[in-house]
């Protein structure tokens, strides 16, 4: 079977809840802001979803260990729908916080579920070009979810319910699919000071990606309607943020694997910080000119963090490799939850153009400190480095699917079936029963 139809129905799933993400993330800031609320109780908002995602993330993968795939997306995204219409209730600070809250468990819970499910339903040498299929779906479908609003009105409460609705349409693929559950997710992970041991550059740059990408993933609506834009272009910006991520990501994938990777980072992140301080001495640009330049700042932001990863993964055996990326996972959602509080409340001291300056603090810090572990360290040399894979920030579950990565649950299968030979030259005997089925 083709390895694209064998995960068709999670990836179906997953495009649904993209879909619904991005529209509901597009417009709780531009509802607020209507509401009458401050940038700084909005950006508390967006900081509970990604304060949840944190706690998702953790205790995820123990729960789908312990019920499996199929039950525990069904229980995920049944808890995701029915938080998504207390939206509806009524517009406060405390219920859109603790609905976003709760949210983010949930979502941080149905990505670990189709991570693993896709790795552990395709073959190890097919899994990059599984991926690559499933990344552009994925940011196709966030990028989509915000432009109903380019020709729809944000008023009433019609946008909650459609979100509602693709939440608990993704489960239909999923409860249709035949087959059991695959592999739980692996919850291990690398201690925090160790990975910052073996690769500092890694931890302090995924936390600067989160302090930075969060805000502008989250605050991009607020600053469009704060800068004359109307809804119709808070729209656009959202969804452009998320093409260039889209299409920016091959090329910052080809050059990290041809130099030194923080070379790299470091162009992309002066890239970011230079398009940012365009935007911020001059918020009255037109709509197309403002597109443009979000749509490369996306690009290069969101592109920095799987060639971040590649670096780290220079640096330890190819077994390190999924508990290295889970705990990379963790440090770039502690960013994320910080990031929206300090960019809104900057956004409410200087203005909309808080949101670029906050970016520009943080791509320079990230720059200043790549540049420290340059004189450091010289970068291995790239015969030694692994290949370049596109691994977005979706949960602690993806590192599975890196073809880098080894699967060991595959060779003890195999041990188990064939035996193994010991160290000393015995031969163990096959531990293999045949099936009852």
């Amino acid at each position: 079977m083709n390895p694209v139809i064998a995960v068709s129905a999670i990836i179906s799933g997953i495009v649904l809840l993209q879909g619904g993400m991005g529209l509901l993330t597009a417009v709780l800031p531009l509802r607020m802001n209507e509401a009458g609320f401050t940038s700084t109780e909005i950006g508390i908002m967006a900081a509970g979803f990604s304060a949840g995602f944190l706690a998702g993330c953790i205790y995820a993968p123990r729960l789908i260990a312990r019920i499996g795939h199929i039950r525990a997306f069904s229980a995920f995204a049944t808890v995701l729908s029915a938080f998504t219409l207390a939206f509806a209730i009524d517009t406060s600070l405390v219920l859109w916080t603790g609905a976003r809250l709760i949210s983010g468990v949930c979502f941080a819970g149905l990505l670990t579920v189709s991570d693993s499910w896709i790795s552990g339903e395709t073959d190890k040498s097919v899994r990059g070009r599984v991926m690559g299929v499933y990344m552009i779906l994925y940011k196709l479908a966030q990028a989509s979810g915000p432009l109903i609003f380019t020709f729809a009105s944000i008023t009433g409460n019609w946008h909650f319910m459609l979100v509602s609705a693709l939440f608990s349409l993704s489960l239909v693929p999923v409860a249709l699919r035949h087959g059991g559950n695959p592999t739980p997710p692996s919850d291990e992970r690398m201690g925090l000071m160790s990975v910052y041991r073996t690769t500092p550059l890694a931890i302090v740059g995924c936390i600067c990606l989160g302090m930075s990408n969060s805000p502008l993933n989250n605050l991009m609506p607020l600053y469009a309607v704060e800068v004359g834009l109307g809804v119709a272009g808070a729209a656009i910006l959202s969804s452009a943020l998320q093409l260039g991520a889209l299409i920016l990501q091959w090329p910052m994938g080809w050059a990290s694997d041809k130099t030194d990777r923080r070379k790299v980072m470091i162009f992309g992140m002066a890239a970011v910080a230079g398009f940012s301080t365009v935007l911020a001495v001059s918020p009255g640009l037109p709509l197309w000119i403002t597109t443009a330049i979000v749509f490369v700042v996306g690009g290069f932001a969101m592109s920095i963090y799987p060639v971040l990863l590649s670096h780290a993964g220079d640096f330890v055996p190819p077994s390190k490799m999924v508990p290295l990326c889970a705990t990379l996972m963790l440090a770039f959602a502690f960013g994320m939850t910080l990031g929206p509080i300090t960019a809104s409340a900057l956004m409410d001291l200087v203005g909309p153009n808080g949101l670029y300056m906050h970016s520009i603090f943080f791509c320079g810090f990230f720059i200043l400190f790549a540049l420290y572990r340059m004189i450091r360290r010289s970068a291995p040399p790239t015969e030694a480095r692994s290949a370049y894979v596109n691994m977005p920030a979706s949960s602690t579950a993806i590192s599975q699917l890196d073809p880098r990565a080894p699967h060991p649950e595959v060779d003890e299968s195999i041990e188990a079936a064939f035996g193994r030979d010991d160290a000393d030259g015995r031969a163990e005997p096959p531990r293999y029963s045949p099936s009852t089925k």
